[in-house]
């Protein structure tokens, strides 16, 4: 038997028992309301919910500090995010912080360029009006202002991690080349502990230095240090050269002789090419031709009217580095400037980065 109260003391009960209900469950709401509010409105609420999205952005690898720059710790600056695993010597990912576009690649060293618009190789085209510049810092990477990217060979295996950084617009300077640098660094040795690969990574990226313009072509040093240009400018195709100072460790280093007509042209680029970009443009599987992203040369040197490559082997990687000479509708080469444009290009840039066995073409 169940006893219930009755009569009017248990009436007069009734209704203190529902102010003392009521009287617990106001200072929940409270507390309820204001958690909410820092959670939504608050300095650290921001900051622990952007915690909560890289956790599971980008499988982990993207770095809070270093990405929050770009984003102010807003979760809404986290875009596309994208795994992409294949099976012929890659895994990669792909993925937007802010204005950025993130490629972060396991990259053997067999890997050959598919040559299809979202293949890993082929998006590493630059596109930029300017030339790359070393990062330093003990880092094989470079910046020209719109693209950024780093390179770890890997000690343990023939791979390399490679972490590339494009920006939808030109960077606003130096300052901001450098923030991005310090996010590509900082993720490729997060991606490179993901990935297994046992690299030595750099220190941290000093300024970087904004990429020469146009200059005389009697100021022949740096990257195009003891090309030819005399002869050129003898045969009125070179008024003005382009170059970075050649140093650091750059996994692409590039050379411009051009001359002024109705505007700038260029009249020969000169290139080198290390590791996993030497690879983008020796192994292309399909027939591109010359003066783009479709060499596909196999060969480990060679020569024709209007281009000559040579190969080296150079420390961290075992996929031939690759340096050429390319000359445009505004050049007249010919292949005795082509072959001495190469050697003194190659020849020094192989020199910098300890590279041997330089094959030249005959």
């Amino acid at each position: 038997m169940v006893l219930r109260p009755t009569g009017s003391g248990a009436r007069e009960r009734m209704p203190g028992l529902r102010r003392a209900g009521l009287f617990g469950v106001v200072p929940l709401l409270v507390i309820a309301v204001a958690v909410f509010g820092w959670y939504r409105l608050s300095d650290t609420g921001r900051d622990w919910r952007y915690r909560s999205g890289l956790a599971g952005f980008c499988q982990g690898l993207v770095p809070e500090a270093e990405s929050a720059v770009f984003t102010g710790h807003e979760k809404s600056g986290l875009g596309r995010d994208e795994h992409i695993a294949e099976d012929d010597g890659l895994r990669w990912e792909r993925c937007d912080v802010a204005d950025l576009n993130l490629m972060i690649g396991d990259v053997a060293d067999t890997l050959a360029n598919t040559g299809t618009p979202s293949a890993f190789f082929t998006l590493l085209h630059r596109g930029s009006d300017e030339l790359p510049v070393a990062l330093g810092g003990g880092w094989e990477g470079y910046t020209d202002l719109r693209n950024t990217a780093v390179v770890l060979p890997c000690a343990n295996r023939p791979s390399s991690v490679l972490v590339s950084a494009v920006s939808r617009e030109p960077l606003a300077g130096p300052p901001q080349a450098r923030q991005v640098a310090r996010l590509v660094t900082a993720t490729a040795v997060r991606a490179a502990r993901r990935y297994g690969c046992d690299a030595r990574p750099g220190g941290p990226v000093p300024p970087v230095s904004r990429p020469d313009g146009e200059t005389l072509p009697e100021n022949v040093d740096g990257t195009c240090a003891g090309i030819p240009v005399a002869t050129a400018v003898d045969r009125g195709e070179v008024n003005w050269i382009k170059k970075t100072d050649g140093g650091g460790n750059a996994p692409v280093e590039e050379c411009v002789l051009g001359k002024t007509v109705a505007f700038s042209a260029a009249a020969y680029y000169l290139q080198a090419n290390y590791g996993p970009y030497a690879q983008r443009l020796r192994t292309t599987r399909y027939d591109g031709g010359h003066g783009g992203d479709g060499y596909g040369l196999q060969a480990d040197s060679g020569i024709d009217p209007s281009s000559a490559w040579a190969t080296a082997r150079c420390p961290g990687h075992t996929a031939r580095a690759l340096f050429f000479v390319n000359a445009t509708e505004y050049a007249a080469p010919t292949k005795p400037f082509l072959r001495a444009a190469l050697r003194a290009f190659a020849g020094r840039a192989a020199e910098r980065h300890g590279c041997t066995d330089l094959r030249l073409p005959r």
